[in-house]
């Protein structure tokens, strides 16, 4: 009965973290291609890179963010509004009141649906758990505090605060920072027990406890994401389309020529396109409108292959220094 009342919402929750993802990453090497979601979860193409440990958290957050969401919206039943703090001082002039997000229940539910997917006893497992509690942890570190005013006569002497969700794009920063600030479990760590192998078996929860907790982890090295890796779901760099001069761009996002295209031994191609749409109507009384035919050029530019010598990624060129092409 609760697969059924909660299904659709942790679906759509998933669903909302990967989209999410792809906002996030749209403009990197890696992109969180469709098959990021699969290949966290597949028993024999699982990696942990830091990319599959935002997969992990983003996918877990949105998951929290949808069921704590309908949870308020009251789509189930069996949940309400979290008034647990009601009536509490909070500071010099307000108390706790009203009708709070339930937190509590969105995270309870999650965990039952996510971290059941992780069936391993190995690190990887862990690992994957602990990364799907960073994306929980990410939704209550953003949560925001809602100031009411009321009072006798308007006089909005009295105030109340509830606590609520921010906007699920300040909880796909906040894991973008996570992300960012990624650590490796080396092999040498005294606590890891038959090493940071998937296929170990031994490893105890007791290897997680000196980690922290608001950070995602990983066991492998990310690839360069500049070629094909088939076990990586990744389809390299090769025909994506970069921005230059597009107007409202971040630093980051004018850059992606040089990021996508150049660092991988590509070459930036502009293409050119000849679009005819109707521009300049105007109104006839009584009553027609009449357009000109007007053309438009537009450019856009995409990551192509150089020649055969000069299509290897900067890693590689360098180790060839004394090559001349």
């Amino acid at each position: 009965q609760a697969y059924l009342t909660y299904s659709s919402s942790v679906a759509a929750g998933a669903h909302s973290g990967m989209e999410e993802c792809k906002f996030q990453f749209g403009w990197e090497r890696w992109n969180c291609p469709e098959s990021a979601l699969q290949l966290s979860t597949h028993n024999r193409l699982r990696s942990a890179t830091r990319e599959t440990s935002f997969v992990h958290a983003i996918s877990s957050a949105g998951v929290m963010y949808t069921l704590t969401r309908n949870c308020s919206m009251g789509d189930f039943e069996s949940c309400g509004c979290d008034d647990s703090r009601n009536g509490r001082v909070g500071g010099r002039g307000w108390v706790w009141g009203g009708c709070s997000d339930n937190v509590d229940f969105g995270e309870r539910i999650s965990k039952l649906f996510v971290d059941a997917l992780e069936t391993g006893h190995d690190t990887r497992a862990l690992i994957n758990l602990h990364n799907n509690e960073v994306g929980r942890l990410a939704v209550k570190a953003t949560m925001k505090r809602d100031t009411h005013t009321h009072g006798v006569s308007g006089s909005c002497s009295i105030q109340t605060h509830t606590h609520t969700l921010a906007e699920f794009r300040e909880i796909g920063k906040h894991t973008h920072t996570q992300y960012d600030q990624a650590h490796k479990l080396e092999n040498t760590h005294t606590h890891m027990r038959a090493g940071n192998s998937a296929d170990s078996t031994h490893t105890h929860t007791e290897t997680f406890h000196h980690v922290h907790a608001t950070h995602t982890h990983t066991l492998e090295d990310s690839p360069d994401y500049c070629t094909n890796t088939h076990t990586h779901g990744h389809h390299g760099t090769e025909g994506r389309e970069t921005h230059t001069h597009t107007k409202n761009l971040s630093q980051w996002e004018k850059r992606s020529c040089r990021r996508l295209c150049t660092e991988c031994g590509l070459r930036v191609e502009e293409r050119r396109t000849e679009v005819v749409a109707s521009c300049n109507c105007k109104f006839h009384w009584c009553c027609t409108v009449r357009c000109e035919q007007c053309r438009q050029h537009t450019h856009t530019h995409f990551c192509t292959r150089r020649d055969t010598t000069a299509a290897a990624p900067n890693h590689i060129k360098q180790r060839n220094k004394g090559h001349t092409h």
